[in-house]
């Protein structure tokens, strides 16, 4: 099955032989004046809930179908990745919840962590924050992406069979959108 690129054209086809990861950023949230919430605590706005089913909705009019969902544990990000859940039909109650996506990582931290998953996973989404969602993208892939506004969505091919095969700037972009192209 081939897949669109945001462009319209026909673009890559996810084989089982190729890992695909998806790179989402948090939906649009409240503001941090709240002096009462931290901002691990902050939630999303109807805008950013609006935002979230409008990507998952593109992801599936893509045929981009994720086998596992892993989420920073703030509590936008894992509003973000239900709502992502609930358009997908992934159970809620199977998503991962990692606090060091919140904290920080490099791209070899995450590629470390993305190494240990089984071959069974072809596609595996991630929710989390600018600017290491943004960083870590453009650390895998050879494109001018800088721009990554809230709820942008990437997905990401490798020609490999194993997770522990990645490496920065060997993978292929599917697609990369953001709430604004569709409205």
């Amino acid at each position: 099955m081939g897949i669109e690129n945001c462009s319209g054209q026909l673009g890559f086809t996810i084989l089982s032989y190729m890992k695909n990861i998806i790179l989402v950023r948090h939906a649009k949230t409240e503001a941090l004046t709240d002096f009462d919430k931290s901002d691990f605590e902050r939630e999303l706005l109807p805008r950013g809930q609006k935002d979230s089913v409008l990507m998952a909705e593109q992801l599936k009019k893509k045929g981009i179908m994720p086998d596992l969902f892993i989420t920073s544990s703030a509590k936008r990000a894992e509003q973000t990745a239900q709502i992502y859940a609930e358009q997908l039909g992934y159970p809620e109650d199977k998503i991962m919840k990692e606090r060091f996506i919140y904290d920080g990582f490099t791209t070899a931290e995450m590629l470390r962590f993305l190494g240990q998953f089984d071959e069974q996973y072809n596609t595996i989404i991630i929710f989390g924050h600018n600017p290491d969602i943004a960083g870590f993208t453009v650390n895998l892939v050879d494109e001018d992406l800088y721009h990554f506004p809230t709820s942008c969505t990437t997905a990401l091919h490798f020609s490999i069979k194993s997770w522990k095969d990645i490496e920065p700037h060997q993978g292929g972009l599917i697609t990369y959108m953001y709430p604004k192209q569709f409205k």
